[in-house]
């Protein structure tokens, strides 16, 4: 085999092997939109929706708070760290932080 067909095969191997990284890419790329554009889209079942408390909307005021509303209704015998747990459950949030304007869901008084 001569150096010219030999450097050519080389070539083509490393042609091969850089077409099917860039198709692995591709399709992880690809799975990475699929997946997150799914957690977009998907219906989300509202903790609510599972149990037997009656929920009513809310809009959040300037100076209201998690923690203030649920010292309201957490019974004394109860946590009110364990309420405010079932409210950013039932709101579906990352935090218990709340903004003037949000609109949240709460039980029914």
């Amino acid at each position: 085999m001569s150096g010219n067909a030999n450097n050519s095969m080389v070539r083509s191997a490393a042609k091969r092997r850089q077409i099917a990284f860039h198709r692995f890419i591709v399709v992880m790329v690809m799975a990475v939109v699929v997946f997150f554009g799914w957690q977009v889209v998907a219906p989300h079942v509202a903790n609510s929706a599972q149990s037997d408390v009656n929920v009513v909307s809310y809009t959040v005021r300037p100076g209201d708070t998690l923690w203030s509303y649920a010292r309201k209704i957490t019974p004394s015998n109860k946590n009110v760290g364990d309420t405010v747990n079932q409210l950013m459950d039932l709101n579906q949030l990352d935090s218990a932080q709340l903004q003037p304007g949000q609109k949240i869901v709460v039980p029914e008084e």
